[in-house]
């Protein structure tokens, strides 16, 4: 029996910049390595002044990750794995 716990979301509320980076890529990573049954992260950045959304977008951007944004004020982030 396989049971994949991996969380489906991460909320990024509350992190500095640096921060909810890290936590991107530490999740991406999981994602990608350690949960075979897990097809996409949702990655929650809400709304504030849009400085974090656009780094996470840098980011996905930048490590070459397919996302779509699952809100129509783009406070949430869905990541499909490479």
């Amino acid at each position: 029996m396989n049971f994949d716990f991996f969380p489906k979301q991460i909320d990024l509320h509350g992190l500095r910049t640096s921060e909810a980076i890290s936590t991107v890529l530490n999740a991406l990573y999981e994602l990608e390595n350690d949960s075979p049954n897990q097809n996409y992260l949702d990655i929650v950045v809400g709304v504030g002044t849009g400085a974090l959304r656009l780094s996470v977008e840098e980011l996905l951007d930048n490590e070459s990750y397919r996302y779509e944004f699952t809100n129509s004020n783009k406070s949430s982030i869905r990541v499909y794995k490479k």
